[in-house]
């Protein structure tokens, strides 16, 4: 390109007018970019003036003979030049003036690799440069020199905040950035949070911004926080921010896939059981993804859990000898006219705070490997720990043992009176290593045995994430491991705690075979709901191998669904064998089971088959006014052989007591609610505003608040649900 030509050029540049202010910062700027290019090159460059720094060639290679200038490449250093400055000096006029439109070009001259530089940066007169191109005179060397040190003392202070940028440690809008700041294009903005790091810098190259136009960089120096321009509407997608409406690390969190309970026609298969289960896992951690903005998978709801979340005032036994009584409601159904709910429901005997208690020997099986480290993990579970010591009396013993890497005891079997023994060795607790989980398992339940009473509670409470991911891991050697000690009477309750690699599955299958319950704990306060209020509940057990088994009468009933319960089936031989295994219940446990039935002559879901024959049934006969018989199974916690409960379900709907009705009416909204987050095909046109309906109509007395924190849960997640 001859001199002509360049000139051309430069008259048919169109640049808008602009203040002296935005020419120094674009000069300063330039000069910053061209600074850090020149720095990550690593090269030394020959020359004394501004032109020579442009054009100048490595002398790494000192064989290497320097190029020789001619005036092509002279003019065309001066227009690579020029350009930057006259492009950077537009694009800071149009953000000054809020008109910047997210020009590509402009946006990869605009990186602001260096701003906190450019900040300290004296600034330079634009006729300087000039004079720097065309004369090369000794004074811009004297500049240069003058620049570079002014560059290598804004490198020297920045130069921890730098390392720790590389290492992405900043977090996008924290609350502890948020302060005033003056701006290096001259104004004051407030901050509204850290700028991108290198690896979010890639990926706004590569196109990862929500929004269009310049997002720039910027470096914390030790004596003030540089953040975002407020100013700039554009958002950076950070590595920890999540969109809303989709579920983060799905796959990590591993929970057990099963299919829907399906529809059954009673002429086929007119009887129906089942494994009781009193575990609220699943409640809570759909509570936390929603609280969070996503929606959970759907292999995370399981319906039975959300229902017996909730206390419900059914009647209670009078003696501990029949540990529960059982309870029948008949309503219509909210989700598909003609058929009908029938909610099966249990409670067992409490037992009152001032009766004297069983005492109790437990182990504490503590995670603290690496995964633990997080804030609503090991922090929340040792909180949550010091809570339950609330609840035991002075003659508990409590001891602990610790697993990561490899398993140790922390604390001997300890009593609860000497409680600041018990809370020193829960404060010196810290997450490191990988986990080996199953050799914990074994020295807890060595712990447990060495201090074993046959008139105690015997129970190894295990508080985990899951992540399972060292040592002897085979599931079916720890089912195995698990129940053979169950047999010697120590249970096994799980805790789980955080997200991102929770193994619901794996925590679920311990406990049930461990004859314990497992609950997920997502705040302070679920931890004081499962381990204070419920503590009888979740440490006592009144009942075991409880099994529901209903019989549908084909004369009266023509399809039925069991709603939830899906993991739980049983077999029908089943129900009359003792060696099955099946779910406990613990002293003041409610459970709750819900049926949808069709009445004969309602409206079918299955057809029945052209060649099957049809029995004729009498309406004459004692059976006529019955739906169904209920028969449930259990064993009190000493013994192995089971005793028989029976109850007739009638269709006398007009006897139901008005609080009947009324629990019954909350079981139904939150098993809508499950329903629809599973997606299930089966609750017709059911939507959230008539959960929430629902749920108003039946809260009843509340008095910890849970039921209004449910409702409140449906409206977000129908907030979350319509989310693009």
């Amino acid at each position: 390109m001859d001199e002509r030509q360049f000139k051309k050029i430069m008259q048919d540049i169109d640049v808008p007018a602009s203040d002296e202010n935005a020419k120094k910062q674009a000069l300063n700027l330039s000069m910053s970019e061209f600074e850090e290019v020149q720095k990550e090159k690593q090269k030394n460059f020959q020359g004394s003036s501004l032109l020579h720094r442009l054009m100048g060639s490595s002398n790494q290679n000192k064989r290497r003979r320097p190029m020789t200038m001619n005036k092509r490449m002279t003019y065309g250093g001066m227009a690579t030049a020029m350009a930057v400055v006259l492009v950077t000096a537009v694009s800071v006029q149009q953000y000054n003036t809020g008109s910047y439109k997210g020009d590509t070009a402009t946006d990869a001259v605009l990186e602001l690799s260096a701003v906190d530089a450019v900040s300290e940066m004296p600034a330079m007169e634009e006729t300087q440069l000039f004079r720097g191109l065309s004369e090369k005179s000794d004074r811009d060397s004297v500049s240069l020199r003058q620049n570079k040190e002014q560059f290598a003392s804004s490198d020297k202070k920045n130069s921890a905040s730098r390392t720790r940028m590389a290492k992405n440690e900043f977090r996008v809008d924290a609350p502890e950035a948020i302060a005033p700041l003056s701006s290096p294009l001259g104004e004051n903005v407030p901050v509204k949070g850290l700028l991108e790091s290198k690896v979010m810098r890639e990926k706004r190259k590569q196109g990862r911004i929500a929004g269009q136009g310049f997002v720039g960089k910027a470096i914390r120096s030790e004596e003030a926080t540089v953040a975002a321009f407020s100013s700039l509407p554009h958002h950076i997608i950070a590595d920890d921010e999540q969109m809303p409406g989709a579920y983060k690390d799905v796959g990590r969190d591993q929970f057990e896939s099963f299919e829907v309970n399906p529809v059954k026609l009673v002429s086929a298969e007119p009887v129906s059981t089942f494994s009781i289960d009193v575990d609220t896992s699943s409640y809570s951690f759909i509570r936390k993804q929603i609280m969070s903005g996503v929606l959970p998978q759907k292999d995370a709801v399981r319906i039975e859990e959300m229902v017996n979340y909730f206390g419900y005032d059914y009647p209670l036994p009078e003696t501990k000898e029949r540990p529960f009584e059982s309870s029948v409601t008949v309503v219509p159904s909210p989700w598909k006219d003609g058929n009908k709910l029938v909610h099966i429901g249990i409670k067992g005997f409490d037992i009152d705070a001032d009766a004297v208690q069983p005492r109790s020997n437990l182990v504490f099986l503590l995670d603290v490997s690496g995964s633990m480290s997080a804030p609503d993990k090991m922090p929340l579970m040792v909180n949550s720990l010091k809570l339950l010591l609330e609840s035991l009396q002075p003659e508990d013993t409590v001891g602990i043992v610790v697993y990561a890497g490899a398993a140790g005891t922390v604390l001997e079997p300890t009593a609860v009176k000497d409680k600041s023994k018990i809370l020193d060795a829960l404060n010196r607790l810290s997450a490191g290593g990988s986990t080996a989980g199953a050799a914990g398992i074994r020295q807890a339940y060595q712990l447990a045995e060495s201090n074993f009473d046959k008139e105690a509670v015997n129970r190894v409470i295990l508080a985990t994430d899951g992540d399972f991911n060292v040592g002897i891991t085979n599931r079916d050697e720890l089912k195995g491991f698990i129940e053979r000690k169950r047999e010697t009477g120590i249970f096994l309750s799980v805790f789980g705690f955080g997200q991102g690699n929770y193994n619901d599955h794996l925590m679920q299958e311990l406990a049930q075979n461990g004859n314990g319950v497992a609950a997920y704990i997502d705040t302070l306060s679920e931890a004081r709901k499962i381990l204070v209020d419920e503590a009888t509940s979740t440490l006592f057990p009144i009942a075991k191998d409880v099994k529901i088994q209903v019989d549908f009468n084909p004369a009266t009933v023509a399809e039925y669904r069991l709603v939830g319960y899906e993991t739980r089936h049983l077999n029908r031989e089943d129900f009359n064998n003792d060696a099955v295994d099946a779910g406990d219940i613990g002293a003041g446990h409610t459970v709750t089971a819900i049926y949808e039935i069709t009445p004969v002559g309602g409206p079918r879901t299955v057809d029945d088959s052209r060649y099957q024959a049809i029995e004729e049934h009498s309406a004459d006969t004692a059976f006529s006014n019955e739906y169904a018989f209920l028969k449930i199974r259990y064993k009190l916690p000493n013994q192995d052989k089971s005793t028989l409960i029976t109850t007739p379900i009638t269709m006398d709907e007009d006897g139901i007591s008005p609080l009947m009705k009324q629990e019954a009416g909350w079981a139904t909204a939150v098993a809508g609610f499950g329903q629809l987050l599973k997606g299930e095909q089966y609750t017709g046109k059911l939507t959230f505003d008539d959960v929430i309906v629902q749920a108003q109509s039946s809260k009843g007395d509340d008095e910890f608040g849970y039921r209004a924190e449910f409702i409140q849960l449906v409206r977000l997640a129908q907030s979350v649900a319509s989310l693009p």
